[in-house]
């Protein structure tokens, strides 16, 4: 091979390296910005999130305010546990509470002296409160009546009425306000020529999922609107309000 041959051979050699080198620089620079592209769409999406997520918490807290009965003065849906410690300092614990089919739950409780107990619902992994719960024993079924009159006026009339026959495998009568975002739920349970009555304060998808779990369906019938259904006394594990049989755990 001659001397012109070899040094366009070698020519040749260099400008394909130099070529393949280019593509490949070329290559890296364009998936190292598609990288980037990405994570930025990712982050971009991300805030967004970040920013529904404290609107839709705010207007939860902002609407809830108003709706929570008096004796649970300072509390909000939405609250961060340790703020909500501050507000309720007499708010424990409660394991006895948790329902083993929403592990992602943290139950709080407080007890006030006429036997009512409140409890109160966190996401585990934000410290968010999701719902509270106020149990309570009505003196028999005649005061049902007086009850929903003082909701009537506290919260306008029920925005639905329904039966409930899976409520914790017993039947319940339910009566429901709701407002936007939030909901009212009050929850009876007739057994024994007693009464357990639970209030209900929760995002309103949150009260829906209630209504599914427990088989609720409208009363619409005015004879059967006055007919609330009764529990055996002996389908209760405990005695209401304070007992795993309460409405207010299992739905």
């Amino acid at each position: 091979m001659s001397r012109r041959t070899l040094a366009w051979t070698l020519g040749g050699v260099v400008l394909v390296a130099a070529l393949g080198a280019w593509w490949w620089w070329e290559a890296e620079e364009a998936e190292r910005a598609r990288v980037t592209a990405d994570r930025q769409a990712a982050a971009a999406e991300a805030e967004e999130r970040r920013r529904e997520i404290d609107e839709r918490i705010g207007d939860l807290r902002e609407e809830s305010q108003d709706l929570m009965p008096s004796m649970l003065q300072g509390i909000e849906l939405g609250m961060e546990l340790d703020e909500a410690r501050e507000v309720r300092p007499r708010m424990e614990a409660d394991p006895a509470s948790q329902d083993p089919a929403e592990p992602h739950l943290m139950m709080f409780e407080e007890r006030f002296a006429n036997g009512a107990r409140a409890v109160y619902v966190f996401e585990r992994e934000s410290e968010l409160l999701q719902r509270v719960q106020v149990l309570s024993l009505l003196p028999g079924v005649e005061a049902i009546a007086p009850h929903l009159t003082a909701m009537n006026e506290r919260y306008g009339s029920p925005t639905g009425v329904w039966e409930c026959p899976q409520t914790g495998g017993v039947p319940t009568r339910r009566f429901t306000w709701r407002h936007g975002d939030v909901t009212i739920a009050d929850i009876f349970l007739v057994y024994g020529g007693r009464v357990s009555q639970t209030l209900y304060v929760a995002p309103t998808e949150v009260i829906g999922l209630s209504l599914r779990r427990s088989l609720c369906r409208p009363v619409r019938d005015r004879d059967e609107l006055e007919r609330f259904p009764v529990a055996d006394p002996d389908e209760l594990e405990d005695d209401p309000p304070g007992g795993s049989t309460s409405p207010g755990r299992s739905g």
